[in-house]
């Protein structure tokens, strides 16, 4: 299957399910997106509107099954109904993103073949300040556990803590303090903990930390940092791409 326009740009990543996971996400924070394409890959800065939660997803050329950028292009979507009409692809499926300045065309091959165009719409960049916080705890833990807590906290609470021991690491219901999941070292559910401050607990909105699940899928390890005076912090590295998740405390 080709492509109807004449693509500036044409990339083409691994997995189609992963890439919509990654579409979702970015949905959840904002409605319309830019993406940075140049011979380097693709990057994506999303601040939400409210301006207390942005994201970075950084997808180097490297990372994807064909990559092919002649020149440097800003590709604008409506990132939420795009996410709605994807919503059916198959892990095998293979989706291939074509675009030029007026157009993006994006290619389905799986057991059927399909194909969606839509414009490339303008969307105002923001100006996101570099962030360099001062973290009292850092953390590695498996992705796993530490979704299933904050979707069973998110579903009881509208504050979720954050706090750490010298082994453990725990989110807990900050309201309430009825609900607590704890990973350890010693369970293998926390690979590495670095905790610089004592009995430093982070408070943050449970709708937002819960809109990040989708993407924390693609990744078995996960980085969480938090502090006294800073953001909540979560990054995790999946099939040679990052995103980064800056989340403000709730005060």
């Amino acid at each position: 299957m080709s492509f109807t326009i004449q693509p500036a740009v044409v990339f083409s990543y691994p997995s189609a399910k992963d890439f919509t996971n990654i579409l979702k996400t970015l949905s959840e924070i904002v409605d319309e997106v830019l993406f940075k394409v140049s011979e380097k890959g693709v990057n994506v800065k999303a601040l939400d509107p409210s301006r207390v939660a942005m994201i970075s997803i950084t997808l180097p050329a490297e990372s994807f099954q064909e990559f092919r950028a002649e020149k440097e292009l800003s590709i604008g979507l409506a990132v939420g109904n795009l996410t709605k009409i994807l919503k059916q692809l198959k892990k095998g499926d293979k989706l291939t993103i074509g675009a030029n300045e007026e157009s993006v065309e994006i290619l389905v091959e799986g057991a059927s073949m399909r194909r969606y165009k839509f414009r490339n719409i303008e969307v105002v960049e923001e100006e996101i300040p570099e962030l360099s916080p001062q973290y009292d705890v850092e953390a590695s833990v498996l992705s796993s556990p530490f979704r299933t807590a904050l979707s069973e906290l998110a579903s009881v609470t509208s504050t979720i803590g954050i706090t750490a021991t010298q082994d453990a690491l725990t989110l807990l219901d900050f309201d309430s303090k009825r609900s607590t999941y704890k990973l350890t070292t010693a369970s293998g559910n926390v690979i590495s903990l670095n905790v610089k401050k004592e009995n430093v607990v982070g408070a943050y909105d449970s709708e937002y930390v819960a809109k990040i699940e989708d993407i924390l899928r693609l990744s078995n390890i996960i980085d969480v940092k938090f502090g006294s005076e800073a953001p909540l912090y979560i990054s995790a590295e999946f099939s040679g791409g990052k995103a980064e998740y800056y989340l403000a405390a709730k005060i």
